[in-house]
C-alpha cells in the first residue's frame, strides 16, 4: 500500500457543508425514524416538538431552561426529546389545563 498526503484547499463554506454532511451520515443510525408505539426511544427535534407545541423553538429553549419540558438529548450539539416524553406531556396537558396554563 502506497501512504501519499494529499493537500486539499476548501473554503469555510466548503468546509462547513462537508462537516455537515459526514455528521448526517454519521447521525443517521442513531436518530430513529419509528413511531413512538413502536420504538418508545424515538426522538423529536427542538422544531417537531415546537410544532407539535404550536410555538416557536425560542420558546422551546425557554421551557427547556426552566425545565418546564422533560430532560433532553443532545446530539452533536443538537436538541432531541424522547417522543414518548413529549407525548405523554401533551396527553397531562389535555387532562389537567390549568396545571399546565403557562406552558
Amino acid at each position: 500500500m502506497n501512504n501519499q498526503n494529499l493537500l486539499v484547499t476548501l473554503t469555510t463554506s466548503e468546509l462547513r457543508r462537508l462537516i455537515a454532511e459526514v455528521l448526517d451520515e454519521k447521525l443517521t443510525p442513531v436518530m430513529p425514524q419509528a413511531n413512538v408505539e413502536t420504538d418508545p426511544a424515538a426522538l423529536y427535534s427542538r422544531l417537531e416538538v415546537a410544532k407539535r407545541f404550536g410555538v416557536s423553538t425560542t420558546t422551546i429553549d425557554k421551557w427547556r431552561r426552566f425545565q418546564i419540558l422533560p430532560p433532553h438529548v443532545k446530539i452533536a450539539s443538537r436538541v432531541y426529546f424522547y417522543k414518548d416524553q413529549i407525548v405523554e406531556l401533551v396527553k397531562r396537558r389535555q387532562r389537567d389545563p390549568e396545571r399546565f396554563k403557562n406552558l
